[in-house]
């Protein structure tokens, strides 16, 4: 049997790249706790920064709130640990039986929430399910690969791929991969999809009750549980809270007992705060602005140079993040050490003459005028504000910033029906979704509609390269040619955080964000 922190996909040092060797961990002077805290009925854990959740059928989301609730509901075959190596979740026992073919032992006596018997059958199918282009999936194309999968017996489960697959056991975790199992003795009933998205049945330590859209989620403890002893609470409140700012009034005034995030603005005075604990290490993510490759002006390479060379992401770090996170070098997050370049990119630096050089090999003038969407009134709306006048001062363009909603953001996004838009990704945990996912010309986050052969090709050969330094080699040739194409214009990468009150025990942060995927070893609040 395969032993996890072995795997050349195994996150060991994943941390080490971002300057952490460990989860970081941040109190104030007395925010700690002394002695055992009981156990408490309800968790209430807000949340923030988000006011909409549309689905929660793994198979179908695509937003981080989705996917903070989701974590909680449904596990997957395999899962990241404390220290971002891949281990065992359904599965208690994985190993490589050859270049394309993966067995998995299923762990015995694991129950759905309505009772019934989770079998490798449930695995087939749920990713028979995500490969079904008649569902739509957004994570289709991360099982594409995917050859066939076999029942060996109830308990015992082969996936072989067409070709050696790098991502494979990334994107078999319980992560924003859309492979968390589903039940088939429930979504193989026609017309069963819809319904399944708004209340999910799934294996996961907590199980849906109810949501009041935009406003709460609300789930209560799986009896069946397959960890001995979770979940320690028996209900949980998920309150949604469009501002940060907000979900640290809620928790200072005994609203609330965690969030999912904090205003940026807010750390330094919270983690001297006694009444707050907080938690904060590297995240997963990257921060940047879509442009729109297929529009005026965004479709001309000069001009979209022009605009990175013109702003200065330092900057952006400071006022937009006030310090917590760091200047991006390109889409794969420094916190990915593996695939990471730490090598300055001269089109991610602020230099005006070379930007007022390449916007006169445009076809655009200095007067172009373009909208930058943007959502909200805190640090989304104060990030499209900063880098729309920093390029106005530098250029002398006029752009301008359009605040919306966040869900019509989306949307507009998805129909390319923008010309530039304030965006990012959080919580993805391969390099594959930083690169071919967002710049691959059929990338579902390609929104931008961009296209370079070169770099379908470096990051098909991504996909196929089984020695991880190789491997993190070719992602950064790829990278070179994306940055200097400027389809998005990286800008930050931001620290993951938690607030919680002192008396919460047992929430450990990931980097990805994991939220309700810690909730069952929450042991008081």
């Amino acid at each position: 049997m395969v032993d996890p922190t072995a795997l050349p996909l195994s996150r060991r040092g994943l941390l080490q790249g971002a300057g952490a060797a460990t989860l970081a961990y941040f109190a104030g002077p007395l925010g700690g706790t002394t002695g055992a805290q009981a156990a408490c009925s309800t968790l209430r854990a807000g949340i923030t920064g988000y006011s909409v959740v549309n689905v929660l059928d793994p198979a179908k989301a695509s937003l981080i709130p989705e996917f903070y609730v989701i974590w909680g509901l449904f596990n997957a075959l395999l899962k990241f640990d404390e220290n971002m190596n891949i281990t065992g979740d359904l599965a208690e026992s994985f190993e490589s039986v050859s270049p394309t073919v993966w067995r998995f032992k299923l762990r015995d006596g694991v129950t759905f929430h309505d009772g019934q018997p989770m079998t490798a059958e449930d695995v087939k199918f749920t990713i028979e399910r995500l490969r079904n282009p008649d569902l739509g999936s957004p994570h289709k194309g991360k099982f594409e690969v995917v050859r066939e999968i076999r029942v060996v017996d109830p308990r015992t489960v082969e996936i072989e791929t067409s070709e050696p697959f790098a991502p494979l056991l990334s994107y078999l975790t319980n992560t924003r991969t859309g492979s968390q199992i589903v039940p088939k003795h429930i979504l193989e009933k026609a017309d069963a999809t819809e319904a399944f998205a708004q209340k999910p049945i799934g294996t996961g330590a907590y199980k849906f009750v109810s949501y009041e859209p935009n406003v709460e989620i609300n789930v209560a403890a799986h009896e069946g549980y397959f960890v001995k002893g979770q979940p320690t609470i028996p209900a949980v409140k998920m309150p949604l809270i469009p501002e940060e700012t907000s979900g640290v009034t809620a928790l200072l005034g005994g609203s609330i007992d965690l969030t999912s995030t904090a205003p940026f603005a807010d750390v330094p005075n919270l983690l001297e705060n006694p009444a707050v604990k907080v938690l904060k290490s590297p995240g997963l993510n990257n921060r940047f602005i879509a442009l729109n490759n297929k529009k005026a002006p965004f479709d001309d390479i000069h001009f979209r140079r022009a605009c990175s060379l013109a702003f200065d992401r330092e900057a952006l770090v400071q006022i937009v993040l006030f310090g917590e996170g760091k200047a991006a070098n390109g889409l794969i997050p420094a916190a990915l050490s593996w695939a990471y370049s730490d090598t300055p990119r001269p089109m991610l630096q602020l230099n005006a003459e070379q930007a007022k050089a390449e916007l006169a090999k445009s076809k655009y003038g200095a007067d172009t005028e373009a909208v930058v969407l943007t959502w909200g009134a805190g640090w989304w709306k104060r990030f499209a504000e900063v880098f729309v006048a920093q390029v106005n001062e530098t250029l002398g363009t006029k752009l301008r910033v359009e605040v919306s909603e966040a869900n019509t953001v989306y949307s507009r996004l998805k129909a390319g029906d923008f010309q530039a838009s304030i965006w990012g990704w959080l919580g993805l945990i391969d390099p594959d979704e930083y690169t071919y996912e967002i710049a691959h010309s059929s990338g579902w986050r390609n929104f931008q509609g961009y296209s370079n052969p070169k770099v379908d090709a470096l990051l098909q050969e991504a996909r196929g390269e089984m020695d991880q330094a190789k491997r993190g080699e070719i992602y950064k040739q790829a990278e070179d040619l994306i940055v200097e194409d400027a389809p998005v214009l990286c800008c930050f990468e931001s620290n993951v955080h938690n607030l919680m009150k002192p008396s919460v025990e047992g929430f450990v942060q990931l980097p990805y964000s994991a939220f309700a995927g810690q909730f069952a070893a929450v042991t008081s609040c």
